[in-house]
């Protein structure tokens, strides 16, 4: 017979022998370790390798969140090899341990987006959207940018220069010129190191822009350089933020009916 005091569930409980995968510092790290070292290697000598035809881009930020989420995963089944864990006390301590891995796991990821990678941005209200988009196109027409002695946007009226190319539908066409690249992010090199990349002429029948002039195929690189020194980053955000705006005459009339 057992003894009256002592409850036959807890002596069940107590007489459960660990797990082998619980023995030994080495034996609980050793899988997830495994698994950390071979994600890593495939997001930072893999990914890499992968070319831009397939029309993506791994690049150092999402290797990085990448990288973030193979350790994170590592970490948790380390915490699981680890042994038992004991269990909160009372309602309000669970409560605060389920609060408390939520806020960090989302939290984190939240945190690192909106720091690191301009993908997770907060989007920007549709009033500062207009007003950054008015001060963009006042930076446009400005002495300081000049823009209108080689650009004309004939979808505004803004009839300018003819050396490069019309802009009126230029926030639609960024997004085709540069493979792997982001239309905004093609603006922006397009002024502030306007050689890295030509626009080709409408007659080339091309939407990618060439890396080399080509006079029958590119205009030719006539913009200047050194916009970084003659407007400020606002300026230059702004006046990108005008041009991503610009869809062209086509876009614009579907959209008012």
């Amino acid at each position: 017979m057992s003894d009256p005091g002592t409850d036959p569930r807890e002596a069940r409980i107590e007489a459960v022998p660990l797990t082998p995968g619980a023995k030994g510092g080495w034996r609980r790290v050793k899988g997830p370790g495994i698994f950390a070292l071979a994600g890593l290697a495939a997001i930072w000598v893999l990914l890499p390798m992968v070319s831009d035809s397939w029309g993506i881009r791994f690049g150092a930020p999402y290797r990085v969140f990448f990288s973030l989420a193979v350790l994170g995963s590592a970490l948790f089944f380390i915490l699981l090899n680890w042994g038992p864990i004991p269990a909160p006390g009372s309602p309000l301590t669970t409560f605060a341990s389920i609060f408390l891995v939520y806020g960090a796991t989302v939290g984190g990821v939240m945190s690192f987006g909106l720091w690191y990678y301009p993908q997770f941005e907060i989007p920007k209200p549709a009033v500062e959207q207009a007003r950054a988009q008015e001060r963009g196109k006042q930076a446009f027409l400005s002495p300081a940018a000049n823009c209108f002695a080689c650009h004309s946007i004939e979808a505004l009226g803004i009839r300018g220069g003819t050396r490069g190319p019309d802009l009126s539908a230029v926030g639609a066409q960024a997004e085709a010129r540069k493979s792997g690249t982001p239309a905004e992010d093609y603006i922006r090199e397009s002024i502030v190191n306007p050689a890295a990349c030509l626009t080709p002429l409408p007659a080339s029948g091309l939407a990618e822009c060439l890396p080399a002039a080509d006079p029958a195929r590119t205009y030719p690189p006539l913009m200047p350089p050194g916009f970084k020194d003659r407007l400020s980053d606002e300026q230059i955000n702004d006046l990108v933020t005008f041009l991503m705006g610009l869809k062209g005459l086509a876009e614009q009339d579907g959209k008012s009916r």
